[in-house]
């Protein structure tokens, strides 16, 4: 049923419900037959392949077989001699715990061997140290020194804690034995060179000298190794590096001469008077370090220490002494500012003198490691700040504040002994900061110095405020070069070494801030600023916001004075002026009272200002009086010949003269009024010629010819306007 279901659905798509398409029954009925063929075909074809791809399959199972077969047969094979050797390996087994055995007993051996020779080293060394031979206790010890070196990396604990107690006794046993015959030696050859014996060095005999020599190698090669060092400094000692053994004993009456003398009750040691104990721990140095360079360095290299600096290290034994009693010191007279303040001076100089007369290195510790600590340099800094205020306070107090600092040749700048000390008194706080070893203490001090600049800035226009004199006869222009002398010193400082450290320092902590706040605050920008600078940038800039005010103030008043002087000059009779010919050229009388002030204004700034001052103020002033006399005598009148010819003759051979004497060319600060004198002089042909053309011409073609006739400030309109004050223009 379901394929005549089927047949008779194909046969109502083909021919569907028109009675037409029957005839098309024939093409179904060839394509039908079609289909038939292809699939009896097909079966067909099958019939015949089936029975070769049977036998395909079937051999290929029997490969497989075969394979599975042979993989049997090979792990057959390799269970048999795995079994064969593990039966091997026990045998194996066997004599390794055999061997582990003989070794274990050779380590144990080799471990009694090595006790054994310690102690055969121990009793080399006890016969040696008894009978006196020093040369072979000290090879029997260095020997015993380099085997605990060397025993260093092994992990026998007990071994090599039974090896460095052997070490430090015998290390104690020959170092006692030799400092006293040390002792002995060094009264032989005098040592120390104080007191008694303060001319004895370069006087020691042969003999003593030579017996020094010989202990003193001896006693370079005793020494323990660095990481073996009994000696553990406490508190401020732990900045020292513990220095070899000759020296330590070398440094041992001169450390009780000083702990006798400043310890105790005795009349040496006084809180107020720190110098005295400095000065004596630079006369140890000063009085010993060249015999020492001269004999003991050389000892130090034949016994191989040649990297040892003796001298540096007797140095810094006696630094040590003065450092701990500076320590104690401080902390007793920390809360009494002179003493203080007397104490921190002393350290200061005591540094300084170290450094820069002993040479003594910047790596080493000195006193500044003491003041640096964070109680005693908090207290410090406050001290210079309160001893820095109140000597300001007296300098601006000071009757002389404000007089020229005596006994300078040349004074161009005009300097006052207020600027001269405030800069002295910066200068010193800079010396006394210079010698600390962290940039970060240096930048407080340099805060402090910035503040100081800041409040000596404020004091000033507080003296501005309650000055009202006239400009030139009161403190301003005394103040005005203080601030500019004081200004210009900055900028040096700013570009030398120690303060571009100093700022490029002080930009890394300003950019790691600013990457913190930027971490805390994702979301804000922040700029950086990678300009160079100094660390005195925002000082000057407030300086010099003072500077132009003043100079704007006084330049002002000046100014109006000379104009008021101006006026009858300006408002003459320009245009009724005789010509040259009916009498002989003269200055202008009304401009005598004008030109008066100038002169006199003129030589009062040069007087009263630093020379660069004076010559900003001459220059403002000329270009001033330039724009006034153009705008108010030129523009503002007419101009007939004799008017033209005197006003020329009043500017080229009088008002020029009175700036010539401060410069070659005066004539190129007044561009205006010398170039309306060539205009106003002109003939008449060539003054119609060129207004025609500035009339008519393009831009280009007028400055061409107001160039031709030496015209280049003024513009062209301004030349048609120069041009037509004259009466012989204006009457055409």
């Amino acid at each position: 049923m379901d394929v005549k279901v089927k047949v008779f659905k194909m046969f109502n798509e083909e021919l569907g419900s028109d009675l037409t398409n029957l005839k098309n029954i024939e093409q179904i009925h060839k394509k039908l037959e079609q289909g038939k063929n292809k699939v009896e075909q097909s079966l067909s074809l099958a019939s015949m392949e089936a029975p070769s791809r049977i036998q395909e399959a079937v051999q290929e199972v029997n490969d497989i077989v075969c394979n599975v077969n042979k993989v049997k047969a090979r792990c057959e094979l390799l269970r048999e001699e795995i079994e064969e050797r593990l039966k091997q390996e026990s045998r194996t087994l066997e004599l390794q715990s055999i061997i582990d055995d003989i070794s274990c007993l050779e380590r144990a051996s080799s471990y009694l061997e090595f006790v054994k020779f310690v102690e055969d080293m121990s009793s080399e060394l006890e016969v040696s140290l008894t009978s006196g031979n020093d040369e072979a206790c000290i090879s029997s010890y260095c020997i015993l020194k380099e085997t605990c070196q060397n025993l260093e990396s092994s992990s026998c604990a007990n071994l090599k804690n039974y090896l460095r107690n052997t070490l430090y006794y015998w290390y104690d046993e020959i170092k006692n034995k030799f400092a006293r015959e040390y002792d002995e030696v060094l009264v032989a050859v005098k040592w120390p060179f104080c007191g008694a014996n303060a001319n004895a060095a370069g006087t020691q005999s042969s003999e003593s000298l030579a017996r020094f020599k010989i202990l003193t190698e001896h006693l370079f090669n005793l020494q323990l190794p660095d990481n073996m060092t009994k000696e553990k400094p406490s508190g401020i000692s732990v900045n020292f590096v513990p220095v070899c053994l000759p020296v330590s004993l070398l440094v041992k009456p001169l450390r009780q001469r000083f702990f006798f003398h400043f310890t105790g009750n005795r009349k040496t040691n006084r809180v107020d008077k720190p110098e005295w104990f400095f000065t004596q721990t630079l006369n140890y140095i000063k009085d010993h370090v060249q015999w020492i360079d001269l004999v003991v360095q050389p000892i130090a290299c034949m016994a191989g220490f040649s990297k040892t600096k003796v001298k540096i290290e007797f140095m810094r034994e006696m630094v040590r002494m003065a450092v701990e009693k500076l320590n104690t010191e401080l902390e007793d007279v920390q809360y009494d500012d002179s003493l203080f303040a007397h104490v921190v001076d002393e350290a200061l100089g005591f540094e300084k003198e170290l450094r820069d007369s002993y040479k003594y290195p910047p790596t080493e510790p000195a006193a500044v490691f003491v003041l640096t600590q964070a109680q005693i340099f908090i207290k410090w800094i406050t001290m210079e700040k309160k001893y820095a205020t109140e000597k300001m306070d007296a300098i601006l107090s000071s009757e002389s504040a404000w007089s020229k600092l005596p006994g300078l040749d040349r004074d161009d700048l005009k300097i006052t002994i207020c600027s001269d000390a405030f800069l002295t008194l910066l200068n010193i706080i800079s010396d006394r900061y210079r010698l600390l070893p962290q940039p970060g203490h240096k930048l407080q001090f340099l805060e402090l110095q910035l503040e100081l600049i800041d409040d000596w800035r404020v004091r000033l226009l507080q003296l501005l405020h309650d000055d009202y004199k006239d400009p030139l006869s009161s403190l301003k222009p005394l103040i005005l070069n203080a601030i500019y002398y004081v200004d210009t010193v900055l900028q040096d400082w700013g570009v030398s070494v120690p303060f571009l450290k100093l700022y490029f320092f002080k930009k890394q902590c300003e950019d790691a801030e600013k990457s913190m706040l930027q971490k805390s605050f994702s979301n804000t920008s922040i700029e950086e600023n990678e300009n160079d600078g100094t660390v005195f940038d925002e000082a000057i800039s407030l300086l010099k916001r003072i500077e132009k005010k003043l100079m704007t103030e006084i330049g002002d008043v000046l100014f109006m004075e000379i104009k008021s002087k101006s006026r009858l000059y300006c408002n003459d009779k320009w245009f009724a002026m005789p010509s040259d010919k009916e009498c002989l050229p003269s200055l202008t009388i009304s401009a005598c009272p004008m030109f008066q002030e100038i002169a006199n204004r003129l030589r009062a700034l040069q007087n009263a200002l630093a020379l660069p001052l004076f010559e900003q103020s001459w220059m403002n002033l000329a270009l001033c009086l330039d724009k006034l006399l153009f705008e108010e005598l030129v523009l503002q009148n007419k101009f007939n010949d004799g008017g033209a010819a005197q006003f020329q003759y009043d500017v080229r051979r009088n008002l020029f003269p009175l700036f010539g004497l401060y410069t070659k060319k005066p004539e190129s600060y007044f561009p205006l009024i010398g170039e309306s004198c060539i205009l106003l002089n002109m003939l008449l042909g060539s003054v119609i010629l060129l207004l025609e053309a500035l009339e008519n011409a393009d831009e280009d073609v007028k400055k061409d010819v107001l160039a031709d006739v030496n015209i280049h400030q003024l513009s062209s309109q301004l030349a048609i306007r120069v041009l037509k004050t004259r009466m012989d223009i204006s009457t055409r």
